[in-house]
């Protein structure tokens, strides 16, 4: 299975990761290549969603984008966990999109966890963001 190979099982967060020999780092770009490709192109919103929180873990500048895009997903986990990962992040580049996310997507939940990412972005960057414009 591909996902073992890369260290984890996206479709259980919760089993012990297995990292092979030659397996890439948590942190490296091969492995943020894979949970990229994962979150944008895996049919399966769990696997989709994992993808998300793993990385939102690696802290990754390079998943931003992709992230932002998540925040569009039709699955509304999927949109719980990009939001979050982008707080995680803390780039100020996605302000404008969890700012949206914030006030108008459908689920209450995914409105909080963009709400929270903002806060900790604000927190930890010093970006002035009680105005939501």
């Amino acid at each position: 299975m591909a996902t073992e190979n890369q260290g984890v099982d996206l479709r259980d967060p919760g089993k012990p990761r297995t990292a092979k020999r030659g397996a890439p780092d948590a942190h490296s770009e091969i492995y943020v290549d894979h949970l990229i490709q994962k979150l944008r192109f895996d049919g399966d919103e769990i696997v989709r969603s994992n993808a998300a929180g793993a990385l939102g873990h690696t802290k990754s500048k390079k998943a931003i984008d992709p992230l932002i895009y998540a925040l569009r997903d039709r699955h509304v986990y999927v949109r719980n966990v990009a939001a979050w990962a982008l707080g995680e992040i803390g780039s100020k580049r996605a302000i404008d999109a969890l700012k949206l996310a914030a006030l108008s997507d459908d689920d209450e939940l995914t409105r909080g966890k963009a709400t929270e990412a903002l806060w900790k972005i604000q927190r930890d960057s010093e970006v002035n963001l009680i105005e939501f414009r």
